[in-house]
């Protein structure tokens, strides 16, 4: 299959896209909120939809960072690229002029990343091409993606810097990421006190 296309848009955005990327199929997405004193620039106040790669390491996107700039308005003339319309996110500092998309699909596509039930990562850029000319039911592009390396995450975990809740397709493709951090961290806060009181409850006499 012909690159020409992402290489077009490579030259457009700055950067080569991404040579290879892990791939699998067992889904086990969450989403990271980051903590209120996270120092990082990088993620604050973001929601990173991550999965764990099979050699350990952790990838993922910032769903609540929409761009000031579509496809369609990148390369205007472009046949293919004219009917996305949505902004193009920023979906990390790893790679952060590569393109890269999170879609909704029954069948995940060779070399895909499966995170949800019918969520995948695009981050091969043969994946994207074929995202790109036949788009799947749900999909939105991403420049760049975060990513740590194995026991990385975990230590930040421990540093305190995130929050984990379950994600779900919907919350990754709404529309509206304005008060996305907010609506979250207050579910997590809510979650984080309930679990400290059931730690912390006596049994009854």
């Amino acid at each position: 299959m012909s690159l020409r296309l992402l290489l077009l848009l490579a030259a457009v955005l700055g950067s080569a896209p991404l040579a290879s990327a892990q791939t699998g199929t067992s889904p086990n997405g969450v989403f990271l909120v980051a903590k209120p004193a996270l120092a990082d620039p990088n993620f604050r106040h973001s929601v990173v939809l991550v999965t764990q790669a099979t050699d350990g390491s952790t990838v993922g996107f910032i769903v609540n960072r929409p761009g000031p700039r579509s496809l369609a308005q990148i390369l205007p003339d472009n046949e293919v690229l004219k009917r996305f319309t949505e902004p193009l996110y920023l979906g990390g500092p790893v790679q952060a002029a590569g393109l890269f998309a999170v879609f909704r699909a029954k069948e995940n596509p060779l070399g895909a990343l499966r995170v949800l039930g019918d969520v995948s990562f695009a981050m091969d850029p043969a994946v994207v091409e074929v995202v790109l000319r036949t788009p799947p039911e749900r999909v939105r592009f991403f420049n760049g993606y975060s990513g740590w390396a194995p026991g990385q995450l975990a230590a930040e975990l421990e540093r305190g810097g995130w929050y984990v809740l379950n994600a779900d397709a919907d919350t990754v493709f709404r529309k509206d990421m304005d008060k996305l951090w907010e609506e979250l961290l207050r579910r997590a806060r809510s979650v984080t006190a309930m679990l400290s009181l059931e730690h912390h409850a006596t049994p009854a006499d």
